[in-house]
């Protein structure tokens, strides 16, 4: 990891951290870049501290850079990172809306909402879900034995709380139906992507079809489909090639505006472009999430 990032954890396991780090990046790179406000930046803008006031940020620089800080330097220097990432992006946040008059520095506390809230609502609520799909692929953990599929007879009506030990590894069958097994080694709440061989994104979990529970690592493995699920059908895949699974573990469920008890099991599980931007919006207003993947290949 280069130096400049040595403020964030050297193995970057989370979406928010993967964000702040690349962001730093472009906003500080060269040698010349200062070190407080990279820490600024990072600290300011991170989603944990979205709640905090500027003293406390202070308080946290001055720690992280044993004492090499004044915490009065807090207003001016997050105003200096304001213009920072005005001064780089600025035509992307006019492309997208932003009031940007607003981020003129002067002095006096600005009436409504400040220069640096703006900057933060527009990395998070826009810059990070355009960027969410790609930075989940790229920080995401294999999980190699966590996601398993289980063949299932294909005359099964079975109860789905039966057990079926038996797992297939990484090659399944073409129309052959399976169950999913997830034993993620994390708690929290699992949001579930599966991008079909054709490229289409469908959300398994949670949603009423498949897995309207989505707590996980508090008791057995999730088996999809669940048993409170409305379709009692295995899982099948009708063409050859690669299944791709991506699960992201939330420290509280996503309440997604488009999984509601009066929709339509099958409308819900379709995800298209602004569902996918609703998703990595949701995920932003989370402290953390760890990242997991799994390619199943098809065969005919």
């Amino acid at each position: 990891m280069p130096a400049q990032n040595a403020q964030i954890s050297a193995k970057v396991n989370t979406l928010q951290e993967k964000f702040i780090e690349e962001m730093t990046g472009v906003l500080f790179s060269g040698s010349k870049a200062s070190e407080a406000q990279r820490l600024c930046f990072q600290l300011r803008f991170h989603p944990r501290n979205c709640g905090k006031e500027h003293p406390k940020i202070g308080e946290e620089m001055k720690q992280k850079l044993n004492g090499g800080f004044k915490e009065d330097s807090i207003f001016p220097m997050v105003s200096d990172v304001v213009q920072k990432v005005r001064g780089k992006f600025e035509d992307n946040m006019k492309a997208d809306g932003v009031p940007v008059d607003k981020l003129n520095a002067g002095k006096g506390r600005p009436q409504g909402t400040s220069p640096w809230e703006i900057v933060y609502h527009w990395l998070w609520e826009t810059e990070f879900p355009r960027r969410g799909w790609a930075l989940s692929t790229q920080i995401a953990t294999c999980a190699l034995e966590e996601l398993q599929m289980q063949p299932v007879a294909e005359d099964t009506r079975r109860d789905w709380e039966d057990d079926i030990p038996e797992v297939c590894g990484n090659t399944i069958q073409k129309g052959k139906p399976y169950r999913l097994q997830v034993e993620l080694q994390q708690q929290g709440c699992l949001l579930l992507i599966n991008q079909g061989v054709s490229g289409t994104k469908y959300l398994l979990c949670p949603s009423k079809a498949f897995a309207p529970v989505c707590e996980i690592g508090t008791a057995a493995p999730m088996a999809l489909p669940q048993k409170e699920a409305l379709k009692k059908t295995p899982l099948t895949f009708g063409a050859a090639g690669d299944e791709f699974f991506l699960a992201i573990v939330t420290e509280q469920p996503l309440q997604l505006s488009w999984v509601r008890p009066e929709c339509h099991p099958k409308d819900e599980i379709d995800i298209s472009d602004e569902r996918l931007r609703e998703i990595f919006q949701k995920v932003a207003q989370q402290p953390s999430c760890q990242v997991f993947y799994k390619t199943f290949a098809v065969a005919e």
